[in-house]
């Protein structure tokens, strides 16, 4: 162990790995511990996912901090067929590598991985393990992040956890040869908790679970023709490009709002019904795919102030500001995409740096505390720096 490593989060990670290992629910848990310890700020996203090259396709074994909408554009659209992946694969099991190194970053930036999904998370660059290999599919562990400084010590520790990685996968048995199924069928959507729309290229509705149902009535999307509306002409517009193959744009991120102004974030997706198995609903040949999800905001400043004063790390920092803001663990978990395990992991964290016991007493610290002191006021009544 290095100095760029501290004992005790080290083996804090290994612990809750081999704990994933007979649990895999606890393998976000495993990954949020990962960038929580050892990430720089803003570089709190893992995902643990299988691979195939030829056909591209893929299925996520674990993530951190993915929003589902983000899972299921991932896999609909980029797993196994993004330059990150198809570079990736040849990599010697055990590998860890920057982005760089697979490819020239101003070619990547023109790719439409990065264009038309990564740039929306403000991702430009990542660090790639891989970690096994069957048949022919891979197991990688990707890493993406803003491009906002070096990352050796998130580096060094992936490298000296991979071995335990791949244990604590063999050990839960979830290699194997499989045929990467269908990544929404019918019983998975039923059972998301996010709002699940499937269009036919005449916007006419395919599909919709539970919560699309209730959003569908709520926001009063539907038109007297039956079909569906999800905003303005320009949306519309996107849209009808995205159902056509040959349009250029793989998916698109917009926002529905109540009348109430409540905003909801959306994702609309492209299904290749030819690909990808259940785009058929019997209702109708799905194009397109949109996901929806109440997705609370939180300001990055008011994250970064956090973050700073008391000493957390990024993830602790937003969970924090986001309870201030009056946002909700269940919020939380929606949000980042990550369970009530993972979160109350980063709480308890948040919890032992503020000395605080209680999710109401760390609230009021936040609110009451100095670095809130200056919002809300117009800066001409704001002091001049000192010189």
């Amino acid at each position: 162990m290095t100095g760029l490593l501290d004992t005790a989060d080290f083996n804090a990670v290994v612990s809750d790995i081999y704990e994933a290992s007979l649990s895999p629910s606890h393998w976000d848990t495993a990954l949020t511990g990962l960038v929580s310890r050892f990430g720089t700020p803003r570089w709190d996203v893992a995902m643990l996912v299988w691979e195939r090259i030829d056909p591209g396709g893929g299925r996520f074994l674990a993530a951190s901090g993915v929003h589902e909408m983000a899972r299921a554009g991932y896999v609909q659209l980029f797993a196994g067929r993004n330059e990150w992946s198809v570079r990736g694969h040849g990599l010697p099991i055990g590998s860890v590598v920057h982005s760089d190194s697979l490819i020239a970053r101003a070619d990547f930036l023109a790719t439409p991985f990065f264009r038309d999904y990564l740039a929306m998370f403000d991702m430009q660059v990542a660090l790639i393990a891989s970690l096994d290999r069957q048949s022919r599919d891979h197991l990688g562990l990707c890493l993406p992040g803003p491009d906002n400084g070096p990352v050796t010590r998130l580096q060094e520790a992936v490298g000296l956890l991979i071995p335990h990685v791949q244990r604590a996968v063999r050990i839960a048995r979830r290699i194997g040869e499989a045929e990467l199924a269908a990544a929404h069928s019918a019983a998975a959507l039923d059972r998301a908790p996010s709002a699940v729309l499937m269009l036919t290229e005449r916007f006419e509705l395919a599909y919709a679970n539970a919560p699309a149902r209730a959003l569908i009535e709520t926001l009063r999307l539907e038109d007297a023709g039956g079909r569906i509306r999800l905003g303005s002409g320009a949306v519309h517009e996107t849209l009808r490009r995205l159902a056509d193959p040959d349009g250029g744009v793989h998916c698109h991120a917009f926002r529905l709002a109540d009348q109430d102004g409540q905003v909801l974030a959306a994702m609309a997706m492209r299904i290749d019904p030819e690909r990808i198995g259940g785009a058929d609903t019997g209702q109708g040949l799905a194009r397109i795919m949109v996901v929806a999800a109440n997705n609370p905001r939180v300001s990055e400043e008011a994250v970064d102030r956090v973050r700073e004063w008391f000493g957390l790390t990024h993830a602790e920092a937003r969970l924090a500001v986001l309870l201030a803001e009056g946002g909700s663990l269940d919020d939380y978990c929606e949000l980042r995409g990550v369970s009530m395990n993972a979160a109350r992991f980063l709480l308890k964290g948040a919890f032992a740096k503020t000395g605080t016991n209680r999710q109401a007493q760390l609230v009021h610290l936040i609110a009451n505390s100095p670095v809130n002191w200056a919002n809300g006021l117009p800066v001409a009544d704001l002091p001049s720096p000192i010189s």
